[in-house]
């Protein structure tokens, strides 16, 4: 990875949602040290859902004990509209939650207690992930061909072929 990916990486939004503001703080403390400068943080569902919708975050970094809404439903009203990487941060260790929080649409699941670096890394990983995955995409032109009709996925346009 070149100097200026990983610039371009440090400028990506995280969001990080917990109602333990310690945890918040923690993260948002060794994020910005490592060199991450845009952290935004909500303390309930609701806050994340529209700090979501409105700051359009590049990862996210969410509790599933919420005061509101639970992590896992969250998680679902963000995939309505984003397919950024979504990483559960909770103090829920069972399989079952593991199920339930990636088959809502989780990228990864990491239980407290944690390492703050290794929370850094996993999102760094999501991040790059997520440049290559765009970068690919946009070096191969996605097109269906179904009878006479051709679909250009990238340009969102329907062909009428003879």
């Amino acid at each position: 990875m070149e100097s200026s990916d990983w610039v371009n990486l440090l400028n990506n939004k995280i969001l990080l949602v917990d109602d333990e503001k310690d945890i918040g703080n923690l993260l948002e403390k060794v994020l910005k040290k490592d060199g991450f400068k845009n952290i935004l943080k909500a303390s309930s569902g609701q806050e994340a859902i529209q700090l979501c919708k409105m700051h359009r975050p590049d990862a996210i970094v969410l509790d599933i004990m919420l005061p509101d809404i639970d992590g896992i439903e969250v998680c679902r009203k963000i995939r309505e509209f984003s397919y950024c990487p979504i990483m559960f941060l909770p103090s829920k260790n069972d399989d079952i939650d593991k199920i339930l929080g990636l088959s809502s649409g989780g990228d990864d699941y990491i239980t407290k207690p944690f390492s703050p670096r290794e929370i850094v890394f996993r999102i760094t990983a999501q991040l790059r992930r997520q440049k290559y995955d765009c970068s690919d995409k946009n070096n191969v032109k996605q097109q269906i061909h179904l009878s006479n009709l051709k679909i250009d996925t990238d340009d969102c346009r329907v062909y009428k072929t003879t």
